[in-house]
């Protein structure tokens, strides 16, 4: 072998050992330490804000690796239809016109309270980027749902009493009084949350849900999230929300949620 050789081969070693010395070093990267060595235990309290209303959450679960949450939630929120926000700023029209505050939503039938059971999981895709603080990841979850139907009371005068005396008829909507029910004129507001309470029907249904979610705390104990993502509601019966409005069993929203809480 000839000198040139000779170096050119040594040279060929020597980088060859640099390389692997290297990525003995930077590769695999050091293991993160494990949230479950550390933290095995989560919960969060949870607002959550869509076109079908409000609805608040608690979420408690399981740190299983340092990318992974199991979780059970429990939420109970009011499931508004899509014409619902239109019929109330008719009223607010109403109201200016005559001066007054008329508080109720036009056409309204029933009211939906809806109690959600459900488990899931979250995953994160990456740790957290130190120049934003911001850590990413998903979540979905699945479970069942307790829809809590109550009819929708109006408050209007009694006959021949005039229209701001004190004495009223509390009526919910029938056949026989939807004239009366939609006449804007006669309606004064909507009637005190009481009435209706002994008519509650159940209607059981399952749901789902998922969405990006955004970590925005500074350490890994803290929990301050923003969620965004879809929620999808099936009941095993129609719901009458509206009276003008044809029933149905299923909701579909996108909604976004914050999130605060700790790990420990």
């Amino acid at each position: 072998m000839t000198e040139w050789a000779k170096y050119i081969t040594i040279l060929i070693l020597l980088n060859l050992a640099g390389v692997a010395h290297t990525q003995s070093v930077r590769w695999p990267r050091p293991d993160q330490p494990s949230k479950q060595e550390i933290y095995s235990k989560v919960s969060q309290y949870i607002l959550k804000l869509s076109p079908a209303g409000m609805q608040l959450s608690y979420r408690f679960g399981t740190i299983p690796n340092f990318y992974t949450e199991n979780y059970y939630q429990f939420e109970i929120g009011q499931t508004l239809h899509p014409r619902e926000l239109g019929s109330g700023l008719q009223a607010l029209k109403t109201s200016i016109s005559r001066g007054f505050f008329k508080n109720y939503t036009y056409g309204k039938q029933n009211s939906l309270y809806t109690l959600r059971a459900s488990q899931g999981k979250t995953i994160f895709l990456s740790d957290k980027v130190l120049e934003k603080n911001i850590r990413l990841g998903y979540t979905y979850r699945y479970g069942i749902s307790a829809g809590l139907i109550k009819p929708y009371y109006l408050q209007v005068p009694k006959e021949n009493d005039g229209f701001f005396n004190r004495d009223f008829d509390y009526i919910k909507y029938t056949e026989e009084n939807r004239e009366q029910f939609l006449d804007d004129e006669e309606i004064f507001g909507k009637a005190p949350f009481k009435y209706g309470l002994n008519e509650i029907q159940f209607a059981p249904g399952i749901h789902g849900q998922g969405g990006m979610i955004f970590d925005w705390s500074k350490d890994e104990r803290s929990i301050l999230a923003t969620e965004i993502g879809l929620m999808f509601d099936f009941y095993f019966s129609s719901i009458p929300l509206m009276v003008d409005q044809s029933s149905k069993p299923f909701f579909l929203n996108l909604y976004i949620s914050l999130h605060l809480g700790k790990r420990k």
